[in-house]
């Protein structure tokens, strides 16, 4: 079966969809939805198992809505919410977003490694659509986010460090090469 088209990828493409219905990518009116399917579609490219796939879909189902990691697990299994557990960002509104991000990085450094594809997957996706829209508009893309260039250089580059020792530790050649996409975009940008 190809992508999108096991039941249980299916339901999990429904249950996100409806997850985060209504809302839309930064800076953008494309449907959030949009980026969760390239996360898992980039998954999928790369032969990574169904479990994967489907995190790859709910990955930012507890992040950003009011999904509960009980709830996926009562729908998808442990394995899968262990990795969207994994790459979900706390809600602590009084942490800066330097101290999130460090955060988010240290829980990587111990994850399982479906957590580590995911994350990747995740942060691909996100730099090769903020290259598009720099190379529309430069560094003022930085404007929408909650970080200026220099930290947004600094978390991805942090990031691609932390997938390249742990795509060498897995063996995994797939994690080896987003790592090195990423770390291809972040040059584009100068950055």
């Amino acid at each position: 079966m190809g992508f999108l088209e096991t039941p249980i990828q299916k339901s999990a493409y429904k249950f996100a969809k409806d997850a985060h219905k209504g809302q839309v990518r930064k800076g953008t009116s494309r449907p959030y939805m949009s980026h969760c399917t390239e996360v898992a579609r980039i998954i999928n490219k790369h032969g990574y198992p169904e479990d994967y796939i489907v995190a790859g879909l709910l990955h930012d189902t507890v992040e950003d809505t009011d999904v509960t990691l009980q709830e996926l697990e009562s729908e998808f299994g442990e394995d899968v919410a262990n990795i969207v557990k994994y790459v979900t960002v706390e809600k602590n509104p009084k942490s800066t977003w330097i101290s999130r991000k460090v955060t988010y990085i240290k829980n990587l450094t111990d994850a399982p490694e479906g957590a580590v594809v995911v994350s990747a997957a995740d942060k691909l996706h996100n730099i090769t659509e903020t290259l598009e829209k720099w190379l529309k508009v430069g560094d003022s893309v930085f404007l929408i986010f909650n970080a200026d260039k220099e930290n947004q250089k600094w978390y991805y580059r942090s990031l691609t460090e932390m997938y390249f020792l742990r795509g060498l530790f897995f063996e995994n050649k797939s994690l080896l090469k987003m790592a090195r996409s990423i770390n291809k975009v972040l040059g584009k940008m100068g950055m």
